[in-house]
């Protein structure tokens, strides 16, 4: 009965003995046993710190905390007996934790923050959105993990994917999440098995894709590129912004929005380009855990290590390159960047897509990203049957081009534009 009493098998022998007798009272006794555990806690922690007394009055102490880099943080009472029970009470939370049934809720914040410096904030905040989305409040994530098997978290899948009408990509990007956070628990040894990434064979009929989108909202067709750069030429002339040259720009280079924004005056000589950096969001935690974007900075990184790359300069790019080292030059500009607004400061990636944004309405298209004139860049130079695959993957920033030819290869004439060629390919009856 009292085997949590640091005694001998014949004290605790009578002192059971005497309960059960009703020589001794039981609340008395339970009494006196937490009073002993409450010291033991104390001694215990005094041999991990001393409790002083400051300058200020106040007693103050240090108990465990792994998230400080020195594992430890400071607890200040007015009095020592308020210190006291604030180390017991730490103490036994801690405690009841480990004790606790360790769930993916549970182990979601520990995760999440580790994930932070693995990868980085961004992508720590990405993987708050998918779990707040999700698993929060889910069955699965309040489930014992130990007790979690391959059929059941394939059935919580299917019930995921049906709630949400989820597609195929989705489906990964809310899986994903549970792959590695289980992954976390293996590592911590909390779980031998990883039962997420032992799901297979879910069937592609489950899943809503959703409809592919028209050529003419993947890139700018027929005669689009010209009129937008000639549009963006005369929105420049009107307002200075430096964001009409840099979409101009961007049309001979390809870049990704943060490498644009991230290009430095001593990135380019007569006719190439170096592409080495770009520019990221940052974020800060606050006092509940939760990520929120606070900014802008450079990453000496590009997206992907074959993101860093030479490219040579068209005539356009020297063009429009002049331009804007001239309205820096006009401007009295000494910044190291290239594109700069009004104030002589960097811009963003935002200022970009405002402007494309308006550009867009004005020449009367569907609204497309700076994303899309990279994909129209690059389809241009796939159809013009000029560079091989390699110089164009190098081009493009990306690893294989198994990738270049799947996301960034599309027509760009219109349906009407490409009439001749469908009609001399099929007109059977004039080939000899």
């Amino acid at each position: 009965m009292l085997c949590g009493l640091s005694l001998s098998i014949q004290e605790k022998q009578a002192v059971d003995e005497a309960l059960k007798h009703g020589i001794i009272d039981l609340a008395d006794v339970l009494e006196k046993v937490e009073i002993m555990k409450n010291k033991e806690i104390l001694e215990q922690h005094e041999q991990f710190c001393k409790i002083w007394q400051a300058t200020d009055g106040r007693f103050k102490t240090k108990v465990p905390d792994e998230s400080k880099s020195s594992g430890k943080r400071i607890v200040a009472k007015t009095c020592k007996e308020d210190l006291e029970k604030y180390i017991i009470k730490y103490y036994k939370g801690r405690q009841e934790q480990k004790e606790k049934p360790r769930t993916m809720q549970a182990l979601y914040p520990e995760w999440l923050k580790f994930k932070a410096v693995d990868t980085s904030k961004a992508n720590a905040n990405k993987l708050q959105w998918v779990w707040n989305t999700y698993y929060v409040g889910s069955e699965i994530a309040n489930m014992d993990i130990a007790s979690i098997d391959v059929i059941i978290i394939k059935e919580w899948f299917l019930k995921v994917i049906e709630k949400y009408k989820l597609s195929s990509k989705k489906y990964k990007e809310m899986k994903s999440v549970a792959n590695m956070l289980l992954d976390y628990a293996v590592e911590k040894r909390l779980v031998s098995i990883n039962v997420s990434r032992c799901v297979h064979g879910i069937n592609s009929k489950k899943f809503t894709e959703p409809p592919k989108k028209e050529i003419t909202e993947q890139v700018y067709i027929d005669d689009e590129a010209k009129m937008l750069i000639e549009e963006a030429e005369r929105h420049y002339k009107k307002t200075h912004n430096i964001a009409c040259l840099a979409l101009c720009l961007n049309f001979s280079l390809a870049l990704r929005v943060g490498e644009l924004v991230a290009l430095k005056t001593t990135d380019f000589t007569d006719s190439t380009v170096k592409i080495d950096r770009q520019e990221v969001k940052t974020y800060y935690v606050d006092e509940n855990n939760l990520f929120h974007r606070n900014g802008y900075e450079i990453s000496p990184h590009t997206k992907t290590k074959m993101g860093k790359r030479e490219l040579y300069l068209s005539a356009d790019a020297k063009k429009y390159l002049a331009m804007i080292l001239e309205h820096n030059k006009n401007s009295g500009f000494k910044s190291e960047y290239l594109l700069l607004d009004e104030n002589g400061e960097r811009i963003h990636e935002h200022s970009v897509s405002n402007v494309l944004r308006e550009l867009n309405k004005k020449i009367e298209t569907s609204q497309k990203s700076n994303h899309k004139i990279r994909i129209t860049c690059i389809s241009f130079i796939i159809s013009s049957g000029q560079l091989t695959n390699e110089e164009i993957r190098i081009f493009a920033g990306h690893e294989d081009f198994a990738t270049t030819e799947k996301y960034y290869e599309f027509p760009t004439n219109s349906m009407d534009k490409r009439a001749d060629a469908y009609e001399k390919a099929l007109s059977y009856t004039k080939k000899v």
